[in-house]
């Protein structure tokens, strides 16, 4: 293309052309000049005859009118003038002579007509009009030869007929020379005009010479595209042929121009039934419609196209193909037609089949396997329900020691056997993708604290200290689902316990990451136990799987916490990992993301929360490295000056030197188990040196040993707590033993702060729960007599049935205030008695109350039995607790006049709960003072038969005195009498009578604090 875009100067080939196409424009410009000169001179000879006959006459003769000789020379001599010219115009057009005889010839008709005129001035003008026509040829040479002879002319007969040229008898030279002036400027003008006339043949042939080159140059690039664009359409007719896959072309219109063999083989139609709209009556009837529709839509829009659809072929069988299309564009970007390819997917749809028919299988199996579990829960919990629960109502009777033996290990073993079903289903939960996570808000450091105190007795006992470690800058206030965290907890510090047998086990809590939302957190359990080898590292966190099977015979458990607690850690968008050597303890790792409660305050008032801790000097006496540093830096977070010592003697030192000093500290902080000198020790001869006596004592301790409060409270200890211990908790107990060691700090409250039973008159009483005929619809006999009798303690009326149906005739005459239903029984279950009871309720009005029980504790069970109608919903097997205050929830409200009393409030120190004792009576306060009644009475019986037990040393007289003790304080709500009544069994139990004495007498000393409160509650039963 570069040819074309050059000038002819730069291209020589060009130039030649352009110079040819220039000579054959002049040519034959030249020729038809000629033949117009041929017409204008025949139409000038007759012209000059007229003129001879009307002018000469006249011009040449005076008035007469005659013929002249002028006449006859007209008509021979302009004859003789003009007949050669227009005879080689005629047979010799675009010569060079003949156009210089017409130039002549040209001039000298107008020389003729000047002279017929009889020079009149108007005829000299043709010749001025003769050379304008003459510069017609482009030739300037033309206009030389007329000039010459016009001029000739006109000089001959200027001067010797001078009235022929310029009708006078004598010519001044001057006229001439005029004349000659006007010829030569005509000249001057017509020669720039041809100059620029060539100029512009000039131009007019370059520029047809370019188009002409450019023109031969597409012509090649058409065939050499043309000859590509055959050999590209050979090749593809011959790929295609020869193609796996179909391919078909249409027309712009969309109808079928080609089909390649194997398309013609896939539809099983030749090229001639294919052609046009014909492949359409290959598809099958029932697509063929949907097809063709789709098809004319991507036409009309232009657009591709994209189908599955079934084909009939001519055998009869039918066939899946997936046709795929795109549009052909030509260079205006107008769709010149569609190419597509069609693709025999038949193998593909049958795989795709069997695989919905594998899913749908797997889905089934799934349920079925889900009912399964459903099945094996309730199957399992069912009896095991009957185990606990009866176990618990035999463990309340009088027994003897073997028997009580025998029923407090079948209650280990069944709440065992209940750990690992637990296990087991939370599992199945996960695998079958029904376990969802509950996010609610939650105090960090209360959980964690909550949750380590459950295990720390379990740490004590094998004498590993549990340390809680959380940074100061986590958040406390979380959006999580706690209850899963804790879990997560329990089986990695639970582990980490197992298999440690002594030294540490660490909890560390600090943010891998934050943002405004959310927090990442690392948490860290690090124990000193057994280790895990490398290669058993990664399959730890599988199913049933332990590092050593050794371990499962010498330690126990099913091999699934590590692995459920993986799935938990996925669920909160987090990962699990382990970092262990065999023999120096392992340091599990796993992340968690919870958003944070920007809303979440703390609503807990701390007795002493105005005393100023900033800069106050306290004592940190731990012989645990970790347990130290974590302390010291919860004081130090605390704005206090802690100084750590590892054990009692330099705690004695630095004591006393601070003190020599003048820097005396306010608070010490004593560890209770120090090897050599324990915490008590300390303690013991700080109290015994007058200078030491100064700072405030606390105590913490591992596990809470039979006689720890009770040696706390003989040394003035100002607070004891049982590690870990979480950065709020020792913040309060700080402040409080602070306020209770210096009151002038802190006055009293004017107003009590916390709930306790009070007696006030009726009509101020608040809601109260009677006594309520309740049905129950079970069919296992031993569940019945568990329920039963948990009613029967908690004071309500049961009637039992077996079955729905016998529940639904039984509910049909009323009389019952509420309905216990299993719902799993022959005959008709609690869903199906449950609809049909609120479907005669709907057309006969009232609701009665419906508490579903379960034993599949499966996902939607609590969803299927509120959707059935139910109130609500309780798992096997059954607490009472849990039993009772759901019977208070659901139950119908009592009247004003049905309660005898109610409660108020006022502050208590932990001797008595009096929200958890009303509770614990089903949130009646006439029962609870008739049970208080009946304690105060009972009580004293039970102290005199432990003194002589103690007295005789008689373990078993003991150890039932303060079981049955221990039972009635629980029910009260007493934890401090509660615990010195167990610490006591626990001891009478284990045969150590040498330190039953003070634990007894910690228990009295709880009881005689109790009495009071409990007296209050008898004196106003026996006023109503």
């Amino acid at each position: 293309m570069s040819e074309v875009i050059a000038s002819p100067a730069q291209n020589p080939s060009l130039a030649a052309r352009a110079e040819v196409l220039l000579d054959d424009s002049r040519r034959k410009l030249r020729a038809r000049t000629d033949r117009l000169f041929a017409g204008l001179m025949a139409i000038q000879w007759l012209a000059g005859i007229a003129a001879a006959i009307w002018i000469s006459p006249r011009a040449w003769a005076g008035a007469t009118s005659q013929v002249h000789l002028h006449v006859y020379a007209a008509i021979f001599l302009g004859g003789g003038i003009s007949g050669l010219p227009i005879l080689l115009a005629l047979l010799r057009p675009g010569r060079t002579s003949t156009r210089h005889v017409i130039a002549a010839g040209q001039m000298l008709t107008s020389a003729l007509l000047i002279h017929l005129s009889g020079g009149r001035i108007e005829t000299h003008f043709h010749v001025f009009v003769s050379l304008a026509f003459l510069a017609f040829y482009r030739d300037w040479r033309v206009l030389v030869t007329a000039s010459a002879v016009i001029a000739t002319d006109h000089i001959l007969r200027g001067l010797f007929w001078p009235q022929s040229v310029y009708g006078v008898l004598a010519a001044s030279p001057w006229r001439a020379l005029e004349h000659a002036g006007w010829v030569v400027f005509e000249d001057c003008v017509l020669f720039l005009a041809i100059q620029q006339g060539l100029s512009d043949m000039k131009g007019s042939a370059d520029r047809q010479a370019q188009l002409e080159s450019s023109h031969q140059l597409m012509e090649r690039e058409v065939q050499d595209r043309t000859r590509d664009l055959r050999g590209s359409e050979e090749r593809f007719r011959s790929l295609s042929a020869s193609s796996p896959i179909g391919i078909f072309e249409t027309d712009s219109a969309g109808k079928c121009v080609y089909t390649n063999p194997r398309w013609q083989e896939i539809f099983g139609i030749g090229m001639e039934q294919s052609v046009g709209d014909g492949w359409q009556r290959a598809i099958h009837a029932g697509d063929r419609l949907e097809v063709a529709d789709a098809w004319t839509d991507a036409i009309t829009r232009c657009e591709p196209f994209h189908r599955e659809f079934r084909i009939r072929t001519a055998d009869g069988s039918e066939r899946w193909v997936s046709a795929r299309a795109a549009t052909l564009r030509r260079e205006d970007t107008a769709v010149a037609g569609y190419v597509g390819t069609v693709e025999d997917i038949t193998q593909h749809k049958q795989a795709e089949a069997e695989s919905l028919r594998a899913r749908e299988t797997a889905l089934e199996t799934a349920r079925l396997k889900s009912e399964f579990l459903a099945n094996m829960s309730h199957e399992i919990r069912t009896p095991l329900n009957g185990v606990i629960g009866m176990t618990e109502l035999a463990l309340e009777t009088e027994l003897t020691r073997g028997q009580r033996e025998y029923l407090d290990t079948v209650k280990v073993s069944a709440d065992s056997l209940l750990s690992v079903i637990e296990d087991i289903l939370d599992f199945s939960k996960i695998e079958a993708g029904k376990l969802e996570l509950d996010p609610t808000p939650f105090s960090l450091r209360d959980t964690l604290s909550m949750t380590l105190k459950t295990l720390a007795l379990r740490a004590d006992k094998k004498g590993v200290e549990l340390v809680c470690d959380v940074r100061s800058d986590v958040p406390d206030a979380l959006l999580a689902d706690s209850g899963r965290f804790r879990q997560i907890l329990l089986n990695l510090v639970g582990n980490a316990i197992k298999f440690t047998a002594q030294g540490e086990v660490v909890v560390e809590v600090a943010i891998e990451s934050m943002s405004d939302e959310d927090v990442v957190l690392h948490v860290c359990v690090a124990d000193t136990g057994i280790g895990i080898p490398a290669d058993k590292q990664a399959s730890i966190f599988e199913s049933f799987t332990q590092a050593d099977m050794s371990t499962t015979r010498r330690f126990g458990g099913t091999g699934l916490g590590l692995a459920i607690s993986s799935r938990l850690v996925a669920m909160m968008s987090g990962r699990i990992w382990v970092e262990s050597t065999p023999g120096h303890g392992s340091r599990f790792h796993f992340t968690a993301r919870m958003a944070v409660d920007t809303a979440g305050t703390s609503t807990t008032t701390v007795e002493g929360n105005d005393i100023p801790l900033d800069g106050l000097r306290a004592l940190v006496v731990d012989d645990n490295e970790t347990n130290r540093r974590v302390l010291v830096e919860m004081l130090t977070h605390l704005k206090m000056v802690p100084t750590a010592a590892a054990d009692g003697v330099s705690a004695l030192s630095e004591l006393a030197f601070a003190r020599s000093a003048g820097e005396p500290y306010a608070l010490v902080v004593l560890d209770g188990h120090m090897p050599e000198m324990d915490g008590f020790d300390v303690a013991r001869r700080i109290r015994a040196t007058p200078e030491l006596t100064g700072a405030t004592l606390m105590m913490l301790t591992s596990g809470g040993q039979p006689g720890d409060a009770e040696r706390c409270r003989e040394l003035g200890l100002a607070g004891y707590l049982m590690k870990p211990v979480s950065r709020s908790n020792l913040l309060q107990a700080i402040r409080q033993a602070l306020a209770a060691r210096h009151p002038a700090l802190h006055p009293a409250p004017e107003k009590p702060r916390r709930h306790s039973l009070a007696l006030v008159p009726e009509q101020e009483s608040g809601m109260n729960q009677r006594r309520l005929r309740i049905l129950v619809a079970e069919d296992h006999p031993v569940n019945q007599r568990v329920v039963v009798r948990i009613l029967e303690k908690l004071g309500h009326e049961p009637t039992v049935v077996e079955n729905g149906e016998l529940a639904l005739h039984a509910t049909a005459t009323g009389g019952f205030d509420l309905l216990l239903m299993d719902v799993q029984m022959p005959v008709m279950d609690g869903f199906e008695a449950t609809a049909a009871i609120r479907a005669r309720e709907s057309s006969q009005g009232g609701h009665l109350p419906i508490v579903g029980l379960t034993a599949h504790a499966m996902k939607g069970d609590m969803e299927r039995c509120l959707g059935a109608g139910m109130d609500a919903y309780l798992s096997k097997p059954l607490k009472i607790s849990e039993l009772s205050a759901t019977i208070e929830r659901v139950a119908a409200p009592v009247t004003s006049a049905d309660r005898p009393f109610a409660v108020s409030a006022e502050d208590h120190d932990g001797v008595f709960d009096p929200d958890q004792a009303l509770e614990n009576a089903a949130g009646d306060p006439v029962l609870l003072a008739e049970i208080a009644q009946l304690w105060l009475e009972d009580a004293p019986t039970r102290l005199a038969q432990i003194r002589d037990g103690i007295a005789a040393s008689d373990a078993r007289t003991i150890e039932r005195a303060a079981h049955r003790l221990r039972g009635s304080l629980s029910t009260l709500a007493a934890p401090l009498a509660t615990e010195a009544a167990a610490n006591l069994e626990k001891l009478a139990a284990g045969g150590h009578l040498a330190t039953v004495v003070d634990v007894a007498a910690a228990l009295e000393a709880e009881i005689s604090r109790l009495r009071p409160r409990l007296e209050r509650l008898a004196e106003h039963r026996e006023a109503a």
